[in-house]
């Protein structure tokens, strides 16, 4: 899922790549290393500058998303000396104009080298359906992106030869950015009402209804565009069930399904929460945009969410807790390397420096989250609450991704599905039925 991030420029400071390629299927017995030809040939040990001067001067295609533009104008420079031989060239495109074209780019003769795709089938699973995305596994091994801090991140970008089940498998993709669901507390409001930050569902249960006799409104909830009321199920759910199973379910895995107990409980909770007051009133007509801009007016003692909507709110006035628990959360659009591209060692060069502890502290100042923290830090109170959020789920391994990920249309069947549950009209068992049947629909 989109998340909407306000972004803002900082100074960037990014060290040397010291890599080197060696491309064994090109280079003839007792030779030196050679350039590749094409982007299938293997790695075997890390890019250098030398690698990628091999290529003479070139220019290193690119698409992303236009909300990259201000990360981008500060990690180009920085690729650009590195490897001054290459000219990054980017066409940025609006999400919903990258997500809908990228496919057909990666198609044609004219291939971009570098891409950002999205995680989910309509994308990313037919850019590995139709071979134009470049395996990873080789640059993940060489790197060591499978071991140590980020290496749990991968699994939305691995996919089986066909594009139809991922989550495990072959990598095809890279995301630098991150994101983590949290609580956010007004830091006041739980003073006066003599509470700590809950760090469990369990613990925010328990708050609700202290919340409530006060006069507060205990949750702010805007769920007009229905994904912000998926994303609370999604931390209610993995309490209930193993996270594994949710993974396998959103990444199309055979046998999979959304009628558990656990999914039926979670789908209970949200209605007995929505029948307490809990939500407030009105919160279907709201957008999320509009609630967290409510909620950093004062309204509502809490705020379950993405790290994204930080942005809005202030360390003075508010705090974020973890849910090592887990729930929604995982990367950003990943970025691929077409399987034409003539400029391998460019392309994995930019990756490797995407992926860089320099470059996370960029993101990190940008109003996001590096997937690499190491030695990553903040001096605002709750960016900092945030980054240790993020270690702490990602060590716990309990995110799970996005429900709306498995089908193109489940967002709108599960969000309203789930608007319904919470309404009254319609059981927690009905809606888990209906869900299921669009899963089935949509994996055949």
């Amino acid at each position: 899922m989109r998340k909407r991030t306000p972004l803002r420029i900082t100074v960037l400071a990014v060290g040397a790549v010291t890599t080197a390629l060696v491309l064994a299927s090109c280079s003839a017995p007792g030779s030196g290393t050679t350039q590749a030809s094409t982007s299938t040939d293997a790695l075997t040990s890390k890019v250098t500058a030398a690698d990628v001067a091999k290529l003479a001067t070139t220019t290193l295609k690119m698409w992303a998303d236009q909300a990259e533009e201000p990360l981008m104008k500060k990690v180009v420079p920085a690729f650009e000396k590195e490897y001054p031989n290459v000219t990054v060239d980017i066409t940025y495109k609006s999400f919903d104009d990258l997500t809908a074209t990228v496919v057909n780019a990666a198609a044609s003769s004219s291939a971009p080298d570098v891409f950002q795709g999205n995680i989910g089938y309509a994308v990313d699973g037919a850019l590995v359906k139709a071979k134009l995305v470049r395996s990873l596994d080789d640059v993940a091994d060489v790197y060591g992106w499978n071991s140590g801090t980020g290496a749990s991140t991968l699994a939305p970008a691995k996919w089986n030869a066909n594009g139809t089940t991922f989550g495990s498998g072959t990598l095809y993709g890279m995301s630098p950015i991150s994101e983590v669901q949290g609580i956010y507390y007004n830091k006041s409001k739980l003073a006066d009402l003599g509470i700590t930050a809950p760090t469990t569902i369990s613990a925010l249960e328990k708050d609700l209804p202290i919340a409530k006799a006060a006069d507060e409104q205990p949750i702010m909830l805007g769920n007009s565009d229905q994904y912000a009321g998926t994303h609370i199920f999604s931390d209610v759910a993995v309490t209930e069930q193993k996270p594994a199973g949710i993974r396998d379910w959103i990444g199309g895995k055979s046998g999979s399904t959304f009628e558990t107990d656990g999914n039926v409980k979670a789908a209970d909770t949200m209605k007995a929460w929505a029948q307490a007051g809990y939500f407030g009133s009105g919160y279907d007509g709201l957008s999320n945009e509009d609630a967290i801009a409510k909620f950093a007016k004062g309204d509502g003692v809490f705020f379950v969410g993405g790290s994204w909507n930080g942005a809005s709110l202030t360390s003075a006035k508010f705090g974020f807790s973890s849910l090592v628990s887990g729930g929604v959360g995982a990367t950003a659009s990943p970025w691929h390397i077409s399987a034409k591209t003539t400029k391998t060692a460019a392309a994995v060069a930019w990756l490797d420096m995407l992926r860089s502890p320099a470059v996370g502290q960029e993101i990190l100042d940008t109003g996001r989250l590096p997937v690499i923290t190491d030695g990553v830090t903040s001096t605002d109170p709750l960016q900092e609450e945030t980054l240790t959020a993020l270690k702490d789920t990602i060590a716990a391994g309990t995110q799970v991704g996005y429900y709306d990920w498995t089908t193109t249309d489940m967002l709108s069947v599960m969000g309203s599905g789930l608007q319904e549950v919470m309404a009254g009209r319609t059981t927690s068992g009905d809606f888990a039925e209906a869900v299921q049947t669009a899963w089935t629909k949509g994996h055949k």
